[in-house]
């Protein structure tokens, strides 16, 4: 007998276990289909768009006030690599198991491509694609040398160990270094949901591993790292503070406040977080620190609000100690997001997780001006809805770039070998020095005396102060660029933001000659 006849057979043979197997998995499936309504992904369930299909819709919709050609949109829309592979480990009990992991490089026009390092349930290719493609319009916005990429794993990072993670990331690492996913002038990944600074050690050392000896700029093939492999200060905090920047030059924009009946500046404002992780802990201590009010808080497992205020350090410390934010001394704890999403505020900062602003929901925001801190938190539906109701939104490609500006910083760092204003530290320092013994001596004419605080008011700036100094100088030079096309063109932040890095990677291509003109 042929083996395509005892193929057949068996088949043949097998037609009831088939069968059997076949309902058993639908009988599984079922759950998983209801589930899946609350994932990032279930748009199409929402009568939505997916999250690939909604940052198409809005590079489509932005490019309507611009001059861009159809046919070369198209191409600009593409994502232009993208893999998928499975990687296999051997669990700490023993058993072996095979897990799914992606990488897209959105556009090459600019190298290396960045983007972050995702290790979540709902990650997969179409998901992957559509964040590096915000990456690709959030580095052209503020106007960074960088394509956009993203990638990750797809599992949840609290059911492996530490030995576990250690061993798919750095298995990760190789699976990308040998398809020419990484490296310091190719693709340079970053920390993302699921992800930080350990994550990004274990990359950088696993590279450094397989191409160090050669390579002398190996630690540049990551960013978010430990200080110790290269990372830099300011990093922890850097999307935050994009944040804060953004938002405050927003407040502080009397031309659009105007249109829009929002009283300036950030004092008194009253602001509403939705998680609390590292982007909205950081940007609500900034807000605070400039005397603005946060008000309400809410996470995964509950909400807190207090109408009086919350101290968003001392909230901090109590969520890092208690694992929760819930029962937070001063304020009232509810069980759910709703009751505190939708109160009345001046400002919400959206800061989870894509989709949170969404058809079904829309109409029950109360704020004035929301701030995405988050990738994709507001969908084409909800967008229409916010603007009809007159809320004025700061688009996430501009509002929360300030964390892969900092990853250029560190990344600059890395291949010039040196810390931001290490060469004129002391030489600063000296120069304040020298300045204020002058004006001492012709106003006063006595010795100049300096105490330990005036040495720490005018001491040469650290690395810390550059990074923030120089994140500060690229996001206030983002938004007034923003805000002159939305401006001119009569358009929307969102819309300008996407203008503005569609007219500038189109520029790219055509000085290059990568198209006739």
């Amino acid at each position: 007998m042929c083996i395509r006849d005892r193929y057949q057979r068996r088949v043949h043979g097998d037609n009831k276990m088939l069968s059997k197997i076949a309902g058993h998995l639908a009988r599984r499936a079922a759950p998983i289909k209801t589930f899946a309504r609350f994932s990032s992904t279930s748009a199409d369930e929402e009568g939505e768009p997916d999250f690939l299909t909604m940052v198409k819709t809005n590079i489509d919709a932005a490019s309507k006030h611009t001059k861009i050609r159809p046919d070369m949109l198209n191409i600009y829309k593409m994502c232009d690599t993208s893999i998928k592979f499975n990687i296999p480990i051997v669990r700490d009990n023993g058993a072996i198991e095979f897990v799914t992991a992606f990488r897209a490089q959105h556009k090459h026009h600019r190298l290396p491509v960045k983007g972050g390092t995702r290790y979540a349930m709902n990650m997969d290719l179409e998901e992957t694609e559509a964040l590096a493609s915000l990456m690709t319009m959030k580095c052209a916005v503020v106007g960074l040398p960088y394509g956009g990429a993203k990638g990750g794993i797809k599992i949840d990072p609290s059911k492996y160990s530490k030995k576990e993670l250690e061993t798919l990331t750095r298995r990760y690492t190789l699976e990308l270094w040998r398809k020419g996913f990484i490296g310091p002038a190719i693709d340079v990944p970053g920390p993302d949901m699921g992800t930080g600074a350990r994550e990004m050690a274990w990359m950088c050392d696993e590279f450094s591993m397989l191409t160090g000896h050669h390579d002398i700029n190996a630690q540049g093939c990551c960013t978010g790292k430990p200080l110790s492999l290269g990372g830099i200060k300011g990093r922890a905090e850097s999307t935050g503070f994009g944040v804060f920047v953004t938002t405050r030059e927003l407040c502080n924009d009397l031309e659009i406040l105007k249109q829009y009946d929002i009283k300036p500046g950030l004092t008194g404002k009253r602001v509403i977080v939705q998680g609390f992780g590292n982007v909205g802990s950081w940007a609500t201590r900034f807000l605070h620190d400039h005397g603005a009010v946060l008000i309400g808080v809410v996470e995964r497992d509950g909400s807190i609000y207090n109408e009086n205020g919350i101290d968003p350090y001392k909230l901090n410390a109590y969520r890092e100690k208690n694992r929760t934010i819930l029962n937070f001394p001063g304020s009232t704890s509810f069980p759910s997001s709703d009751e505190v999403m939708y109160k009345d505020c001046d400002i919400l900062i959206p800061a989870a997780t894509e989709k949170s602003i969404n058809k079904f929901n829309a109409h029950k925001i109360r704020a004035r001006i929301i701030s995405e801190g988050a990738n994709g938190p507001t969908t084409v539906y909800a967008d229409k809805v916010l603007e009809e109701a007159g809320v004025l939104v700061l688009p996430d490609i501009l509002c929360n770039s300030g964390g892969v500006t900092c990853s250029y910083f560190e990344w600059l760092k890395n291949l010039g070998h040196i810390s931001p204003g290490k060469l004129l530290r002391r030489w600063e320092e000296k120069k304040n020095i020298r300045l204020v013994q002058v004006i001492t001596n012709k106003l006063i004419g006595n010795e100049l005396v300096l105490t330990d605080k005036d040495m720490r008011d005018i001491r040469g700036p650290q690395e810390e102060d550059v990074v923030l100094s120089g994140l500060e100088e690229v996001l206030c030079s983002a938004y007034d660029d923003v805000k002159l096309i939305a401006k001119s063109r009569n358009i929307s932040l969102r819309m300008a933001a996407y203008a503005s890095a569609l007219e500038k990677i189109d520029d790219v291509f055509k000085d290059t000659g990568l198209y006739a003109s």
